[in-house]
């Protein structure tokens, strides 16, 4: 593929599906000018829900998916002085992440990309589209199974990468397939669920920073418009009750943690540490209840704060800083640490720290 230094990017996407392979012939995508698409030293703390960040060295928002595979494209070809790692990030709604102060170093894009349409029981969703979307047009042709999404502020990009989940439920249960696009070959490929080898809130693609989500398809079941009021009422009621709504956080902060993982012991943990016990006919403990019975609940670093209304959500309660809340983070993990003998594991990515 020729560089794309000059600017101008002619593109088009043959075979859409699997091993599609971006080109350089004309297209309605020719008639972007992407140096004028892209910004510099945008500052990213108002783009998060933290309202936490430095600047992105370069932005641009990307409205729909062709514009957001000619930015990765850009990216790939254009700042080669960076890791493949590091030359593009795109940001959905702004949960779920922590930007350091120095912020990031190579392209931030911002997804907008909006198209959503349903055929017979699936959602065809961009990867920019709020799963708040997806949940009222699932609800509007009475497809049920992604209530649990109701009121998050997250994308479809985020949770497919994220595994992005509630009351049990996550984003696996209803993925059919997602369309991705491949940074290194500059090609898609189309990865059934089976693919995206997927765990409690992880995925390939959270792992591998060199596949980017375009779009994804989810897989739904008819159900009663009142059934469907019910469960949406209900995980509304439950999002209100974590004291998040509203609140400058990135969410749920810790990943609960999994009795599957390697370094824990079940049976010892619960011996030897009596408060656990209501957990074990459960698969997961809380990291929100051992972080308040170790009493850490309005612990503060600047105006970094353990919430008072649940646990496992770190508050910016006014001008905090990404430094504010890693040394937060890390007294919190110390402690769990120390008294538990594992470490709690972060949920929320961390974006432009060494």
């Amino acid at each position: 593929m020729p560089s794309l230094a000059s600017g101008v990017l002619i593109l088009k996407i043959f075979n859409y599906g699997a091993g599609a392979v971006i080109e350089d012939l004309p297209s309605p995508v020719s008639k972007v000018l992407v140096q004028e698409m892209i910004q510099r030293n945008v500052l990213l703390a108002p783009h998060t829900t933290f309202g936490v960040g430095g600047p992105a060295k370069y932005f641009a928002e990307a409205e729909n998916s062709d514009e957001l595979r000619v930015l990765c494209a850009w990216a790939k070809e254009n700042l080669t002085d960076l890791p493949l790692d590091n030359r593009v990030f795109v940001l959905g709604g702004g949960s779920n992440v922590l930007v350091s102060d120095k912020g990031f170093g190579g392209l931030v894009v911002k997804n907008k990309a909006k198209n959503i349409e349903v055929k017979k029981r699936k959602i065809f969703a961009d990867s920019g589209v709020l799963l708040s979307k997806v949940v009222q047009v699932a609800a509007g042709d009475n497809l049920s199974g992604m209530e649990w999404a109701v009121g998050i502020p997250g994308t479809v990009g985020g949770a497919v990468c994220g595994n992005s989940g509630s009351c049990g439920k996550q984003t696996a249960d209803n993925l059919k397939y997602a369309q991705v696009l491949d940074l290194e070959k500059l090609s898609e490929k189309k990865f059934k669920k089976s693919d995206c080898d997927y765990y409690y809130r992880d995925s390939i693609f959270k792992r591998n920073k060199k596949l980017v989500v375009l779009e994804a398809v989810f897989e739904l079941r008819k159900e009663k418009e009142e059934k469907i009021k019910e469960e949406m009422k209900y995980h509304l009621k439950e999002r209100a009750l974590t004291g998040g709504i509203g609140a400058k956080s990135a969410g749920c902060f810790f990943k609960n943690v999994d009795f599957k993982r390697k370094d824990i012991n079940k049976k010892k943990l619960i011996q030897n540490f009596p408060e656990l016990k209501i957990f074990s006919d459960k698969p997961k403990i809380s990291a929100g209840f051992l972080i308040d019975f170790l009493g850490l609940k309005g612990k503060k670093m600047g105006d970094a704060v353990v919430s008072s209304s649940h646990a496992n959500f770190i508050l910016n309660s006014g001008k905090a800083t990404a430094d504010e809340i890693v040394m937060l983070i890390a007294l919190v993990k110390n402690k769990i640490h120390s008294h538990y003998g594992f470490v709690l594991e972060e949920e929320v990515q961390l974006i432009g720290f060494d």
